[in-house]
């Protein structure tokens, strides 16, 4: 656990609008809609809803390094229209046919990596991705978490510019200005990523997109709280791996986490997709066009992978820098988008059978190995999967139920 003493204070609620920096809708627990914003300003602004002006309350003050206001107004009730001025806020539906999946946006600036640069929308497409997304109809989007990579400074600044660390520039150039354009157009489910663990960037998470309120004195946790997002006709088990030590984890951690997913166990009682960071089952390299493929572990194989319940359709992950299905004897199907614009690793491009996904687990695999994002349709008949591009095209499709074998490249 660690503690960070913030510079906060009290704000009076006023008439006045703030200087609106970003906004977006989060789903949070249940069904509850989060309405937030970053003002620069020292006080909150006020938001329309349904012809009724409120006031959105403080959810964490400014900081040396966070120099702005992060503003919230949560509700369970169903409205029909929330505005803060000329922006509208998108709002949840009452049940899921469509849904987008995004992950694994910003640009890695990392020590002992190669740098990527940033400077360059081919090389960092997350700008234009934003933009697809938002050009897609859907009724929400999952961002499977990893916002914040620029960690260490640029040795090259012609092609990644000056901007890093664990502060508000480098949040808002590495995720809230590019991809502004998609949250002003799907209210988002967002996952912590690993980048986003205790180690890392947990300040700016949990000041912007943690879905529970923020504690006095902050404090990071290795993991959060999961929590379930209902709908009628569906229900979304979010679960944090974002501390997930893939390679060397440890039985405290295994346990854990095998405890987070006991929590959220009782509370499921319709179809359910789990909602996590880190892929339970997997198989790649996580260096750019490598040529020696292998078996990439999990914690949550071990930690839960084989008490996973009939009700859980499918596993919904990022974290693997490329887009895959996985598909193991007896489990949910696997569907990870890690492509959303970071330095991309390798997977097989296509389909391939009897890979060894896990420990002593073989699977058939889908890849993607391309920049891009996802689109998940239910039907009576299962899931079908649309793989796009960073242009928005078409990739390829995944037919229900979302086996392998019903995989095309377009």
């Amino acid at each position: 656990m660690r503690f960070v003493s913030a510079f906060c204070v009290l704000f009076l609620a006023g008439p006045a609008q703030a200087d609106v920096l970003h906004h977006w809708t989060q789903l949070i627990a249940d069904k509850t809609q989060s309405f937030r914003a970053i003002v620069d300003d020292a006080q909150c602004p006020q938001i329309d809803i349904d012809g009724t002006r409120t006031q959105m309350g403080v959810r964490i003050g400014p900081t040396a390094d966070f120099p702005n206001l992060v503003c919230t107004y949560d509700t369970r009730l169903p409205v029909v229209s929330v505005t803060l001025g000329s922006r509208n806020f998108p709002l949840r539906s009452a049940t899921v046919d469509r849904i987008l999946v995004v992950g694994d946006t910003g640009c890695r600036l990392k020590q002992g990596k190669p740098i990527q640069a940033c400077n360059d929308p081919v090389a960092w497409p997350f700008a234009k991705i934003a933009r697809a997304v938002a050009d897609k109809d859907a009724d929400i989007a999952i961002h499977v978490g990893d916002y914040h990579y620029r960690e260490t400074e640029c040795p090259e600044p012609d092609k990644c510019g000056t901007i890093h660390g664990n502060n508000w520039s480098a949040w808002e150039v590495d995720f809230f200005a590019p991809g502004q354009v998609m949250l002003s157009k799907h209210p988002f489910v967002f996952v912590r990523g690993n980048h986003e663990d205790c180690d890392r960037a947990w300040f700016g998470y949990l000041r912007y997109l943690a879905a529970e309120p923020v504690r006095t004195p902050i404090m990071c946790d290795n993991y959060q709280k999961p929590f379930v997002i209902r709908f009628d006709d569906l229900q979304l088990a979010v679960v944090d791996s974002s501390t997930r030590n893939r390679e060397n984890y440890t039985r405290d951690r295994l346990r854990a986490m095998r405890r987070q997913f006991m929590d959220v166990l009782p509370q499921l009682d319709s179809e359910t997709l789990l909602v996590t960071h880190t892929p339970l089952w997997g198989y790649g390299s996580k260096e750019t066009n490598a040529t020696d493929l292998g078996t990439l572990e999990s914690i949550q194989r071990e930690a839960f992978g084989a008490i996973l319940p009939r009700l859980v359709s499918a596993v919904v992950a990022g974290d693997l820098h490329f887009a895959q299905i996985v598909d193991t004897p007896g489990n949910p199907v696997q569907i990870t988008f890690g492509n959303g614009g970071v330095a991309l690793y390798t997977t097989p491009h296509g389909r391939v059978d009897d890979l060894p996904v896990g420990k002593d687990v073989t699977g058939d695999l889908f890849g993607y190995n391309q920049f891009g994002f996802g689109v998940i349709d239910r039907s009576d008949s299962g899931l079908d999967v649309t793989f796009f591009d960073a242009d928005g095209a078409i990739a390829a499709k995944c037919l229900p139920p979302t086996a392998v074998d019903s995989c095309a490249l377009d």
